[in-house]
């Protein structure tokens, strides 16, 4: 499970890079920065350019509604609807890897935040800790609370994962917005090629640990 968290926030970082360098300056994941941008283009006066974080951050909010009515539960390890999300959004990346010259940049960053948040919310914890692979402000929290309570002496041994699997994917996602920054900007043909295979990999590593756990 630690693998996939990894691999999808690699995805989580790549994604917000590219939407932002090639799609507008508006991010697919992190909508804290979307609803940021939005005040202060707003407060600019720029009501146009306010108005193109929007449909991301709607998109967003469809997401998770329709991950919660798929009735997403990873605690009881049901991973048929934590497939059908990645697939989901494996399926949108290619679309945009083969077509995404024909698409619009408002449509491009709406479909990647709908089908991030399906990811997201159907697979958001590693047994008992919880990540987020879309955005890292949790996982910079998890990580220092945990490494400082482990430093003054607390003795729970849920607070060595909780700071291992912050910093992992904290890591993770930076090394995932850096590999998107690059690939945006030094393979502007096929800048997305390297996310659909991570996220190739991420769903074919669920796949396997779902095959697993039913035999």
């Amino acid at each position: 499970m630690g693998a996939i968290a990894g691999v999808f926030a690699i995805v989580g970082g790549f994604l917000d890079a590219y939407s932002y360098l090639a799609r507008g300056h508006v991010f697919a994941n992190a909508q804290t920065g979307n609803v940021v941008l939005f005040g202060v283009r707003a407060a600019a006066g720029n009501w146009t350019s306010a108005r193109e974080t929007l449909p991301s951050i709607l998109a967003y909010m469809c997401g998770v509604a329709v991950a919660r009515l798929l009735r997403v539960r990873p605690q009881k390890h049901t991973f048929r609807a934590t497939l059908t999300c990645q697939a989901l959004e494996l399926l949108v990346l290619l679309v945009l890897l083969f077509f995404g010259r024909f698409v619009p940049d408002i449509c491009a960053v709406s479909l990647i935040a709908f089908s991030a948040a399906l990811q997201n919310t159907s697979f958001s914890s590693i047994g008992p800790w919880q990540f987020n692979s879309a955005m890292t402000t949790s996982n910079l929290r998890n990580a220092v609370s945990g490494w400082v309570q482990l430093a003054m002496g607390e003795t729970d041994p849920k607070l060595g994962g909780e700071a291992i699997v912050g910093s992992v994917i904290l890591l993770c996602f930076a090394a995932g917005a850096l590999l998107g920054g690059v690939c945006t900007l030094r393979l502007p043909t096929c800048p997305l090629l390297p996310c659909v295979v991570l996220a190739a990999a991420g769903t074919l590593l669920t796949l396997r640990q779902r095959e697993r756990r039913l035999s």
